[in-house]
């Protein structure tokens, strides 16, 4: 009994899940909980308009330290003929698998500074939306599903209308500190907007979140990355 309580608490607290290294099955990568990976973002301009993809190292390698401390903006911009790049990461996921469809599925294997990536998402810019502006909706044109499965928990933003938007990935960019175990209790370190609030539970049926060629995602002011799901 004792036994059971205690892998209760931990859940409820939200402890570091068992670490496991994702796994590709078919379309989906499973076990992508607290996994670590990397984005690198050139951005170029086609016509009168920017566009940034999105490479990601998920699958593929779990973006060793050693190697991305060494890729640097300038490679990167002579890498891609780019006229910025933003080097994103390391990140780790929050959901327990990812499904991808169409373009993102599909997305072209690249290898950059030593990494293999694969392009997973690209996002319409404007000028703006180069800085870095902590909870504004942007839109990102990607196909895919995340899973968070239920028993395992979640963290929520809410806005002032009633707006959420679940966690999809913490960052070791600002606070290079921050843990998984740091999660439930992030709400005391971010300076939320006012009505705003953050929580985390744990939900009793898996959360399913689906995106269908757009979705809606946010940052706090740590770069962690929330997905709208209501």
């Amino acid at each position: 009994m004792r036994f059971v309580a205690v892998a209760t608490l931990l859940m409820l607290i939200g402890a570091t899940p068992l670490k496991a290294r994702p796994v590709i099955e078919g379309n989906s990568i499973v076990g992508t909980r607290d996994a670590r990976y990397c984005e690198i973002i050139p951005i170029v301009r086609e016509g009168l308009h920017l566009k940034a993809r999105v490479y990601n190292t998920l699958g593929l390698n779990d973006c060793p330290p050693s190697i991305w401390a060494k890729i640097t903006e300038d490679a990167m911009k002579r890498r891609f003929d780019a006229l910025t790049v933003l080097l994103n990461g390391p990140r780790f996921f929050i959901m327990d698998s990812i499904a991808a469809s169409g373009a993102t599925k599909e997305g072209e294997k690249i290898e950059a500074g030593g990494l293999e990536l694969r392009e997973r998402a690209s996002i319409d810019l404007g000028l703006l939306d180069l800085l870095h502006r902590p909870y504004r909706e942007q839109t990102i044109n990607r196909d895919t599903i995340y899973t968070f499965k239920a028993g395992s928990p979640i963290f929520v933003l809410q806005s002032d209308d009633g707006s959420r938007y679940v966690m999809q990935a913490y960052a070791q960019i600002v606070d290079k500190s921050l843990t998984y175990d740091d999660l439930p209790a992030l709400g005391a370190k971010l300076k939320l907007p006012d009505g705003w609030s953050y929580a985390s539970s744990v939900p009793d049926k898996d959360l399913v979140l689906g995106a269908n060629g757009k979705a809606t995602v946010m940052q706090d002011e740590l770069e962690n990355t929330y997905q709208k799901f209501d």
